[in-house]
Formats: structure tokens, C-alpha cells, sequence
């Protein structure tokens, strides 16, 4: 929701023809000031408590002056002033944007806000079932909002929660029950205005909200359990011939994951040289004695019945008295 503050230059007399108005659309507020005599040099600027405002924009054209305040708050109470300039003098115009003013301004945006509220919308969330008001504006110091279900109002707890953020108004019902069924009413009050809206969370719309909380639920169980790489492998790994390479990595998933290493797409077989360790959720592999036939693409594959995983690493083995291929690249 923005605020705007507009200064006019034009015909008429300097000082004369002062307004401030606001617009019951878009919830912005005007200041218009007429003078004479502007010419191409003549220079326009804005000031908050006697700061200049580098965002004002001025129209030399249409003699219109702008000052945008996006998302308004209590720290743009102040005195503001426009002024136009040139080498004949100056010349000013206030706006008291303090006290009375200022409540008149949010208890304004506050209706607005209230009339802009759209009608209720029912969601399925992974938690349970949401819902919620689109609003063009929302402050919680002039605006009231009341949830009821079933002509009983509601408070948050264990399975409710209300809120709002700058343009939503939103209830959600953790862990939904047959009992959650029913007619819900969001009351929004701002000033004299007050508004209901409406919505009968029961039949086909319950229904609906409740396959979708299932199915965002089971994506979410799958999510977290499946079988994951979580940290560890870095893309490329360079060592020198005959040292011993130790690679570790982290994993996760519910039930602990089946664990197999792959060179170039290939099983790997833990003989000889070969060891895979793993401690909780660290798996280790170690080759001793690394040679050129070492070097390839390996990666570590995880699966369990949520899904799987591979973490790839790139290992490259360089002789003796030789660089890495990386430094020779640099």
C-alpha cells in the first residue's frame, strides 16, 4: 500500500490553492500546492524533517511533484516539506504528517484494507487445512481481526493458529477432525468499518482440503526419510600415486539406507585395496596405495523404501614429480 504526497506547479498565484486529499482506491494521500512563474531552471525537492529526500520526482511538464512512502509506518510520522527554487527566490509548502493526521491516514488505510479483503479461499497445507483473506493492506495497530466457527470465536492453541502478514489474513487447523467441519467467519473491524466474510468448510470443500493435507503430508514423510547424500564428497579429489585416499561423506533416511559405491557406473568390490566403513551415519571408503587406474568417477549410491540418492566425486591421480591437472590448467 503505498502513501503519495504530490506538490503542483503551475498557473496561479504562489502560496495559493493548498489541498491535501486521499484516494479511497488506492489508499494514497495527495498534497498539491499552485505557484507562478516556473521556468526550465527552476529546481524542486522534497524533505523529511529537514533531510532531503533523494526519491522525489518531479514533472517539470505537468508541474507535478511525487513522494512515494512505500508500506507506511510510524517512523514516516514527521513534518514534510516540498520546495521549488531558482535565482528569483523560493518557495514551500508543510504537510504535518504528525498526531491526528497521521491516525486519520492508517484508520483510512485500515478501511480500505477491510473493504479490499477478498472472499475466503479453503487450502489443504502438509499440516492441515488453511484458511484465508487477501487483503491490499493490513496494520495490526488499526486494524482488529476475529475468527469464529460455528457463531463461536476462535483462539489460537494447540490446533489453531491465526495471523496476518502485510496483504493475508489466515487461520490454520492443525491435525483437521470431523469436529473442524462447519461454517468459519473471519470479522475484520477498522475504525467504523467492519466486515465479515464467510466460508462453510464441510461437504466436497472439506473433503478436498483433507486429500490434499494427505497428500502434502505423505510428500513430506517421504521427504524426510528418504534415503539423502547430506554432506561430505567434494566434486573432485586429486592425489598422488601410491598415498592412501579417504573419502567420507554424511548420510540420512528412515530406515537406514542400503550403501553401495560405484566406479564409472560400476560396482565397486571392497577387496584388496578397497574398505567401506561406516560409523552411524558417516560412510567411509579408503584405497591404499592409489595408481592411475584409480582415477575415475565414483560415486556413493543410498537407497531405502522412501527413495535414493547418488553423491559423485571425481578422482584424479597424478605421478610422481608430476602437477595435478588442476594446477596445470591454472
Amino acid at each position: 500500500m503505498n502513501i503519495y504526497k504530490d506538490n503542483r506547479v503551475g498557473q496561479g498565484s504562489r502560496g495559493r490553492g493548498k489541498t491535501i486529499s486521499k484516494n479511497s482506491e488506492s489508499g494514497s494521500q495527495q498534497r498539491r500546492h499552485t505557484v507562478t512563474n516556473t521556468k526550465k531552471e527552476t529546481r524542486f525537492q522534497w524533505f523529511f524533517q529537514r533531510a532531503e529526500l533523494p526519491d522525489g520526482q518531479y514533472d517539470p511538464e505537468t508541474g507535478t511533484g511525487l513522494l512515494c512512502i512505500e508500506e507506511l509506518s510510524k517512523k514516516d510520522k514527521g513534518i514534510y516539506r516540498a520546495m521549488v527554487s531558482d535565482d528569483r527566490g523560493e518557495d514551500d509548502t508543510i504537510l504535518d504528517l504528525t498526531g491526528d493526521a497521521l491516525d486519520a491516514i492508517f484508520t483510512e488505510l485500515g478501511r480500505i484494507g477491510a473493504l479490499s479483503a477478498t472472499p475466503l479461499k479453503i487450502q489443504g497445507t502438509e499440516e492441515g487445512i488453511r484458511i484465508f483473506s487477501k487483503v491490499k493492506y493490513y496494520n495490526v495497530e488499526y486494524m482488529k481481526t476475529t475468527w469464529f466457527h460455528k457463531d463461536k470465536r476462535l483462539e489460537s492453541g494447540d490446533r489453531i493458529r491465526t495471523g496476518t502478514t502485510l496483504d493475508e489474513i489466515w487461520l490454520h487447523i492443525l491435525d483437521p477432525k470431523d469436529s473442524d467441519k462447519g461454517k468459519y467467519t473471519l470479522e475484520i473491524a477498522a475504525g467504523k468499518e467492519v466486515r465479515q466474510l464467510s466460508t462453510d468448510l464441510s461437504g466436497q470443500a472439506f473433503e478436498d482440503a483433507m486429500a490434499e493435507h494427505q497428500r502434502l503430508k505423505a510428500l513430506a514423510i517421504i521427504e524426510k526419510n528418504r534415503a539423502k547424500v547430506v554432506r561430505g564428497l567434494p566434486d573432485v579429489a586429486t592425489i598422488m600415486e601410491d598415498k592412501t585416499l579417504c573419502l567420507t561423506c554424511v548420510i540420512s533416511g528412515d530406515p537406514t539406507p542400503e550403501i553401495s559405491w560405484l566406479k564409472n557406473d560400476q560396482p565397486v568390490t571392497f577387496l584388496d585395496r578397497y574398505r567401506m566403513e561406516v560409523r552411524g551415519t558417516e560412510v567411509t571408503i579408503t584405497i591404499e596405495k592409489v595408481n592411475s587406474d584409480d582415477s575415475g568417477r565414483y560415486g556413493v549410491f543410498v537407497k531405502n523404501k522412501y527413495g535414493s540418492e547418488t553423491g559423485q566425486v571425481t578422482i584424479s591421480v597424478f605421478k610422481h614429480g608430476d602437477e595435478p591437472k588442476e594446477l596445470k590448467s591454472m
